[in-house]
């Protein structure tokens, strides 16, 4: 099936892509070189030269090494920001003050009252400003827009999730997928030692985490998402997770078969055998979905005969996703007793990204298409400044439940919490200046191992 056709600007958007380092080279770059009927790279910003001459020279733009003299040149109309997250809201609100629309990698901000003068920033000076959000877009929450939309399992009413990004990302798909902000959140936290482990070259680890999180949204939509660590590390699971949709007659059902770490010696110990060999999946997890429905033979009316029986899933169907020869993702589809049901990628960038989805460039396309037409004024974005900042408000309050022994806390939340308060502190000592000062956090260097 030909994929649905995407709005195309009279002119490419002439953007700065502000952040050389790895993101920017592995995730950005490779993407943005088979997008030039929206986009247009006309300069490149990064403090480290090597780096900022490096993504110069492959994209044709112009090196900036002072985030200052690229805004004072002004060159692009927008900014695509790919820098380490601690520096996201100083480098936003210096953009917005200037006019010029940005769109941000997440996580968004480090703080809700940062997120609030992002997009007050933005208002003021009539700027666009947007969060490169990535998970709502991936094939499973694509096909369970339709199959919400559908209605073949009746109305969803409830969300089971674990081990599948916890936290901001979540957050975000959960918005997206009841297309409302939440009404409120109960959580729960509790740590444990673990032993001692690199999950990046800048972060150790000897302590796990675990969170439980309850949120609820209008229209009775109840999401449950859990997680120790969503990478899978210690084996506490595959990835990407487990996630269930309940519907009234019938279920979605989301899972990762197996997974490993990249390159790791495996010893596998199997029928008295044992085998020792590196995983040769690497990350990219075999992932099963399921579509179960209960037919109306399933369903018992109070005036049926009593008797045991009714209620089981008597219609199953495999979810199939589909990729072309190169590895691109281009649809989702299962059949279904009332028809086929699907969902039709039209993003198909011309470059796969070694990550753990294969659907990721796609993505990447995805949410930067969707800024573009935001600034364009061709069409209004899917997840905009205010569902952003909602996502980040979600995960503070849930850590203000936590602080308060699973406190039911309210939507929506007016000042500080204390969730917010700790953690603005730590970053004060981390780095010397309130984070809230734009001019003392633009003057930090951020490098990373």
């Amino acid at each position: 099936m030909d994929p649905p056709e995407i709005p195309i600007p009279p002119d490419p958007l002439k953007i700065a892509l502000i952040g050389a380092g790895s993101r920017s080279t592995s995730t950005y770059r490779p993407v943005l070189q088979h997008m030039k009927p929206w986009v247009e790279v006309v300069a490149v910003c990064d403090p480290v030269r090597d780096h900022c001459d490096a993504a110069a020279s492959e994209t044709g733009a112009r090196p900036y090494y002072d985030i200052h003299e690229l805004v004072r040149d002004r060159p692009m109309e927008a900014a695509i920001v790919v820098t380490p997250a601690p520096s996201h809201h100083s480098i936003s609100v210096l953009l917005s003050s200037h006019g010029i629309h940005n769109h941000v990698e997440t996580p968004w901000c480090a703080l809700p009252a940062q997120a609030r003068d992002m997009v007050e920033t933005a208002r003021a000076h009539r700027a666009i400003v947007r969060v490169a959000e990535n998970f709502f877009r991936f094939s499973i929450d694509r096909f369970s827009n339709a199959v919400r939309d559908s209605r073949v399992i009746g109305r969803i009413g409830r969300i089971v999730c674990y081990g599948d990004h916890t936290g901001y990302h979540n957050n975000s798909r959960w918005i997206h997928f009841a297309q409302a902000h939440p009404l409120w959140v109960q959580a729960l936290e509790h740590p444990m030692r673990t032993i001692g482990f690199r999950s990046e070259a800048a972060r150790f680890h000897e302590t796990e985490n675990y969170r439980v999180r309850f949120f609820e949204f209008p229209d009775g939509l109840f999401v449950a998402d859990h997680a120790a660590n969503i990478k899978g590390f210690l084996g506490r699971h595959a990835r990407p997770g487990y996630t269930e949709w309940h519907g009234e007659r019938g279920t979605l059902v989301h899972r990762a078969d197996m997974s490993t770490t990249v390159g790791d010696p495996v010893t596998f110990y199997e029928d008295g055998k044992v085998e020792e060999r590196l995983d040769s999946d690497g990350r990219r997890s075999r992932q099963r979905t399921e579509l179960r429905v209960c037919s109306d033979r399933q369903a018992h009316r109070p005036e049926d005969p009593y008797r045991k029986g009714g209620g089981r899933a008597d219609e199953i169907s495999v979810v199939v996703r589909e990729y072309d020869k190169r590895g691109v993702w281009t649809r989702t589809h299962c059949q279904t007793s009332r028809g086929p049901l699907e969902c039709v990628n039209p993003y198909r960038p011309g470059v796969v990204l070694g990550n753990t989805h294969q659907e990721y460039g796609c993505m990447i396309m995805d949410h930067i298409v969707d800024f573009v037409l935001a600034v364009r004024g061709i069409r209004e974005s899917e997840f905009d400044e205010s569902d952003a900042m909602m996502s980040l408000l979600m995960e503070f309050a849930a850590r203000e439940s936590s602080l308060r022994e699973g406190k039911r806390i309210a939507f929506p939340i007016e000042g500080e919490m204390e969730s917010e308060s700790i953690w603005r502190e730590t970053l004060k000592k981390q780095f010397g200046a309130d984070p809230m000062d734009v001019d003392a956090m633009l003057d930090i260097k951020y490098p990373k191992p």
